[in-house]
């Protein structure tokens, strides 16, 4: 469903729809689930789509799955996709199986991941995001003016293990660690 498009809404409606996608912003249909919010801390663990981003704010606008619209910051929500499981050596038969990220615990530094209807913790390292997902870049040390960056995955190079992705700028492409990036 990360492409879902724009959910059936009326072109037009709201007026900032994106004519081009860009590598710093969560493309118009993406799944997300809200996360950290404390004043309508009511709304966290809800899923919805985004249906838009205003520049101006620095918020998106986001459907509930429940009709609710909110407008909410990009902090507060985790982009739910679907994630290759990798570098399992205590359960190697999960390499390569398909999980789908639903939730971030920051205290233990791990996704949460549903596996055929169960719900594991995994290291960042653990997982390959795909193509197309956005993520923050963390960590660097040798670019740190990268980090707190947000991009788009363009490949992942499984011989090196690292992403290509691509910046804001859409010319700087980076090759980061599977542990350089946060969704």
């Amino acid at each position: 469903r990360e492409d879902a498009g724009m959910g059936g809404m009326p072109a037009g409606r709201g007026g900032r729809r994106r004519t081009r996608e860009r590598p710093d912003l969560l493309p118009d249909g993406t799944r997300v689930t809200v996360r950290g919010l404390q004043g309508a801390a009511q709304h966290n663990g809800k899923s919805g789509e985004v249906h838009e981003s205003n520049d101006v704010t620095g918020r998106y606008t986001v459907q509930l799955d429940d009709g609710e619209v909110l407008r909410i910051k990009p902090e507060n929500l985790l982009q739910s996709c679907s994630a290759e499981l990798t570098g399992m050596e205590r359960k190697p038969e999960l390499n390569g199986r398909e999980g789908r990220v639903t939730g971030w615990d920051a205290s233990g530094g791990r996704y949460h991941v549903s596996l055929d209807g169960q719900v594991v913790s995994l290291k960042p390292d653990n997982l390959i995001l795909p193509s197309g997902a956005r993520a923050t870049v963390i960590g660097l040390v040798s670019q740190p003016r990268w980090n707190g960056s947000t991009c788009k995955v363009v490949s992942f190079d499984r011989e090196r293990r690292r992403y290509t992705v691509q910046m804001k700028d859409e010319s700087t492409h980076l090759a980061l660690k599977l542990e350089s990036l946060r969704l």
